[in-house]
């Protein structure tokens, strides 16, 4: 593995070139995504956003005033790599605390993702800005002239360098960031607004710095919205979150694309000369599966599995409610990984391990509600997405295979490694940090397993209407917001069964000797 040594930064002024970059990076941005007659107006300035919903979706953007707005302009150039990016960002401060500063992550310096990140500039509405690295150089502090007031809001302007690594061929590696196989992944490529966690008191709350680490997610963000244009070789094809909007030559060799998005986690950039691609709709959602050469039968069942997926969490959850949704081969060996619009399957996954596909690509696709729709800090509280969406993948399974089908994956897939932990005395309680676990397997069998072997018990106990309209109402409620345990059970306590809060307790916050579900008793290994 290669190994990543950030520099030490320090306190920097905006460069007065840096500054005519943006300027023009972001007058292009202006330009491609006002086309289509979508551009803001007046009388509705999320008009241009509105794309990326379906139509009874669309009233989720009145809401659009309390959300960051993203207006990036980035160019790639593969060769080197690199990309260069400018970006406006619109920062409404909803908490209760007046803000002093403003963090940015710079999700690419974190040590799993080998980037090199280097900001060059920054203003604060129109007025160069000091800012500086911090948290391991993985955050960006700009300093405010003035107190950012609740119910305030700031345009900051920023430009950036990033360095992209080059990792091994091996398609047995798994890298989220970076050039390898003939790809480019590259998820939050520019610098995200940092969470803001509100204290008991006014005035006592915090940025969010975790670095995570290599298990796990590492990335929390406000639900935002974005508008991006990308420049790329005109040979590469761009798999990324929103939906396009315009395409553009530049050049003879390079063309832009413009994506916008509706209340979204992040942005992801995934890009390769070399993706083909087939498409379906469902639901009124157009689904697209790129696939590399010699993989197109694999690449059509990731769609299959995908549109099957959309589907039935639609009718179970609650619509799907974008007009996009993406599946791709990416280089990370043989698991998958969720970004808003887009998930990511290894590409052994199509190749050595096509057995695991089905259940990789449903687990990721639960992620767009159990993430995306709802969302969770992934660091101190893995399970609330994590389990949920592996418990979706029963819920697939019962409806395309069957109650045996589905108890015999049960079996397979959670009870049996969480029996063979708890011989070796190694099981713990589910609501834990991901830094807590002994290694990945406990993780991975307690957060993944039996936490989805929690909510079998759960829906045992509800009956399977009344832990629909359970998961229906706690999309309803937080939908676009940040959850925690708390907010989970405060959900879970508007049902008036006390033997439920007991349940969570046994189940979630202490180890079990020995618990074999209703689930794992349906069918066979």
């Amino acid at each position: 593995m290669l190994t990543h040594t950030a520099s030490r930064a320090h306190p920097h002024r905006p460069a007065f070139t840096a500054l005519l970059i943006a300027a023009a990076l972001l007058t292009a941005l202006f330009v491609s995504t006002a086309c289509g007659g979508e551009a803001a107006r007046a009388d509705d300035p999320w008009a241009r956003f509105r794309p990326a919903l379906k139509p009874e979706f669309q009233q989720d953007l009145d809401r659009g005033a309390a959300l960051p707005v993203y207006e990036i302009a980035a160019t790639l150039d593969v060769d080197a790599p690199q990309l260069t990016g400018a970006a406006r960002v619109r920062v409404p401060n909803t908490s209760p605390d007046p803000w002093t500063k403003l963090v940015f992550r710079l999700y690419p310096m974190l040590e799993h993702y080998g980037g090199e990140m280097v900001v060059q500039s920054t203003l604060v509405d129109g007025k160069p800005a000091t800012f500086i690295y911090t948290n391991d150089n993985t955050a960006l502090e700009v300093s405010l002239d003035r107190p950012l007031v609740p119910g305030g809001a700031v345009d900051v302007d920023l430009t950036w360098r990033l360095s992209i690594p080059s990792w091994t061929n091996s398609t047995s590696l798994y890298r989220l960031f970076g050039r390898s196989q003939q790809m480019i992944s590259l998820p939050l490529f520019y610098p995200s607004l940092a969470v803001y966690q509100p204290g008991p008191a006014v005035g006592s709350g915090r940025w969010w710095l975790s670095t995570g680490t290599e298990r796990g997610d590492a990335a929390f963000n406000l639900a935002s919205l974005f508008a991006v244009t990308v420049t790329l070789p005109s040979d590469w094809v761009p798999v990324t979150s929103g939906t396009l909007v315009a395409t553009t030559p530049v050049s003879a060799t390079a063309t832009s694309h413009a994506f916008v998005t509706g209340p979204s986690r992040e942005f992801v950039l995934h890009t390769s000369p070399l993706f083909q691609a087939v498409s379906g709709d469902t639901y009124g959602t157009r689904v697209t599966s790129y696939y590399l050469p010699g993989t197109e039968a694999t690449g059509r069942a990731a769609l299959r599995y995908a549109q099957q997926a959309l589907a039935i969490y639609s009718d179970r959850f609650g619509e799907y409610p974008f007009t996009d949704m993406r599946v791709a081969p990416a280089p990370i060996a043989y698991r998958g990984m969720e970004y808003p619009q887009a998930i990511f399957l290894g590409v052994e996954l199509y190749t050595r391990f096509r057995e695991n596909l089905e259940v990789l690509t449903v687990h990721e696709m639960a992620h767009q509600w159990w993430y995306n729709i709802v969302h969770n800090d992934p660091v101190q509280e893995p399970w609330l997405d994590e389990a949920l969406a592996e418990f979706s993948v029963m819920i697939y399974m019962e409806n395309m295979r069957g109650a045996d089908d589905a108890g015999a994956l049960v079996a397979r897939r959670w009870q049996t490694p969480l029996n063979s932990l708890q011989a070796k005395g190694e099981d713990t309680a589910v609501n834990q940090a991901v830094p807590d676990f002994l290694n990945g397997t406990q993780y991975e069998t307690v957060v993944y397993g039996k936490g989805a072997l929690f909510y079998d018990r759960l829906r045992e106990s509800l009956g399977t209407r009344r832990f629909d309209r359970f998961l229906q109402n706690y999309v309803q409620q937080h939908r676009w917001g940040i959850v925690d345990t708390a907010s989970w059970l405060a959900a879970l306590s508007d049902l008036p069964d006390p033997s439920l809060r007991r349940l969570f307790e046994e189940w979630i916050d202490q180890p079990r000797p020995q618990a074999q579900t209703s689930g794992a008793q349906r069918g066979s290994p």
